[in-house]
């Protein structure tokens, strides 16, 4: 069911470890008789397009504004029924959308990350989300969801009654290294004993880490980690509590 979006695939399978920040690549083992079949030749397509939204309402401490804040559980991102390259809307700021998907393990309260390569045109070389990517014109979210899966770590069993939308983040990620996004924001549970192919043109290597350790990192910016902005942080670890449990929370 998946389709090829760059043409040819470069993977490989490792096994866990822990990694630090930035990981070391010799903290892996690197199985490379087992291959993904879905990974792509390349980091990203500057040509491919995506749907242009209209920027989110301002934010606003002001009582007597009239400006409504985007909610990031009810509101959903405006379409302006035009399209762009992936070249051209993050050269120019302009508002789109795409999927994050954490991986998340409750038996052991940890999380799956990814190491971007470094080849990757934003946060090369970073610790970074479970899967991620935009959203194509004309693909779904959840089809998003199941092609990044796939391509990135090889996890192709996900049916769509497993991406249950958490919540959406209206992320002005320019400034900070990044593009300006609606973040769709779903969370997966997996064991830690699971293992996963990646598209090497994509992410170099994948860890564990512990829940609690993720959300400090986020919350100071470590410079190991891909940046999200302070709204992400509180309403990913709202979602991780659900899943895990208070034990999460900072000291």
């Amino acid at each position: 069911p998946f389709r090829d979006r760059y043409q040819h695939r470069t993977s490989r399978k490792i096994t866990m470890a822990n990694c630090e920040s930035p990981p070391s690549a010799s903290q892996q083992t690197v199985q490379p008789e087992q291959l993904n079949p879905h990974a792509l030749d390349s980091a990203q397509d500057p040509s491919e397009r995506f749907e242009v939204m209209q920027p989110p309402p301002p934010s606003s401490t002001d009582a007597s504004s009239t400006t409504t804040p985007f909610d990031p559980y009810q509101d959903r991102p405006i379409s302006t029924n035009s399209y762009a390259t992936r070249g051209y809307v993050h050269k120019n700021g302009i508002w789109h959308c795409s999927v994050h998907i954490w991986i998340v393990d409750p038996s052991s309260s940890t999380v799956l990350l990814q190491k971007r390569s470094m080849t990757k045109d934003t946060f090369p070389g970073r610790l970074d989300i479970s899967s991620a990517g935009h959203v194509e014109a004309g693909t779904s979210l959840a089809k998003t969801a199941q092609l990044e899966l796939a391509e990135e770590l090889g996890v192709d069993d996900v049916e769509e009654s497993e991406l249950k939308l958490a919540f959406v983040i209206p992320a002005e990620g320019s400034p900070l290294g990044g593009c300006n996004a609606y973040e769709h924001v779903y969370f997966l549970t997996r064991s830690e004993d699971s293992q996963f192919a990646l598209g090497t043109a994509e992410v170099s290597e994948v860890c564990w880490k512990p829940a609690k350790e993720l959300v400090h990192a986020l919350r100071i910016k470590d410079e190991g980690y891909a940046t999200r902005t302070s709204q992400y942080v509180d309403f990913m670890e709202k979602e991780l509590v659900k899943i895990l449990g208070d034990e999460i929370l900072g000291d």
